[in-house]
């Protein structure tokens, strides 16, 4: 007699699902040639699709509709893709309507795969730039929707829009990090936080566990690409998923953060055009 077999779909490394680009190097733009050039398996879905980003001006595309972004998400459970996934990425959404879909569907997941691993990048803007995401996007990040999460990634800025007031000492951002904390969220790490580079020339992280307190910094690089939180998140993830500890993998992502800017600083890039700086 001969046997049958199932056929199932391979293993994924990571989901990214975040803004995509034609031209750039921000959200999935960098953060899956990151994830590809770490030898990770990664699958991209997109919140927003652009043909290059906004700052360059008015750009061709626009925010993925309800109906298509809730379908990609669909597909996946319906492929048995999540049974089969390690970790989600959630980086800049379009609209709010996508905030509410996801929170519906990340619950599944866990459900369906309890040991997936979910991390969330709750982008909302930047010092100097201010909020540039629909403030409903705020508002529901506020919410519990963040309690999702494993770890978060908010940059100082993100964090204020958060706990809803400015932050200026590490001790205020210790504070304002904690309270995200929960029976799920295992770690929240700030990235340019505030009170913890002692000079103009460094950028300094926060990492808030619920056993553990760690700063950081890195020298500033004066390079004018973006996407760097984008790049960082999807290192910081990569050397998880590969084995190493926590306060390894923030050290080894922040040191090749910084290579990659001095590679871009290099050759007068607009956009991060390579990752040969990547170890």
């Amino acid at each position: 007699m001969q046997q049958t077999f199932q056929l199932q779909p391979p293993q994924i490394d990571v989901i990214s699902i975040q803004s995509q680009v034609v031209y750039g190097s921000v959200g999935n733009g960098i953060a899956y040639r990151t994830l590809l050039k770490k030898g990770l398996e990664a699958l991209q879905v997109p919140s927003v699709l652009f043909g290059c980003p906004p700052y360059y001006g008015a750009p061709s595309g626009g925010v993925i509709s309800a109906e298509w972004f809730s379908g990609f998400l669909e597909d996946l459970i319906a492929r048995g893709v999540m049974k089969r996934t390690r970790a989600v990425i959630v980086g800049y959404l379009g609209d709010v309507g996508q905030c509410h879909i996801l929170d519906t569907w990340l619950q599944r997941v866990r459900a369906i795969n309890p040991q997936i691993k979910i991390y969330i990048d709750p982008v909302m803007g930047d010092y100097g730039e201010g909020v540039y995401v629909d403030p409903r996007i705020v508002n529901y990040y506020r919410s519990p929707f963040l309690r999702l999460a494993n770890g978060l990634t908010p940059n100082g800025f993100e964090l204020e829009q958060l706990c809803g007031h400015s932050l200026v000492t590490c001790e205020q951002t210790l504070h304002a990090a904690q309270a995200l904390l929960n029976d799920t969220t295992e770690w929240v790490l700030v990235t340019s936080a505030p009170g913890i580079a002692e000079n103009d020339d460094e950028l300094g992280l926060l990492l808030v566990s619920r056993n553990q307190v760690q700063s950081y910094t890195h020298p500033k690089i004066k390079s004018k690409v973006k996407g760097t939180g984008d790049m960082f998140t999807a290192l910081l993830v990569s050397h998880l998923l590969h084995g190493k500890s926590l306060n390894d993998a923030i050290v080894t992502s922040g040191g090749e953060v910084c290579d990659v800017l001095a590679e871009a600083e290099h050759f007068g890039w607009e956009e991060i055009g390579s990752l040969r700086a990547l170890r």
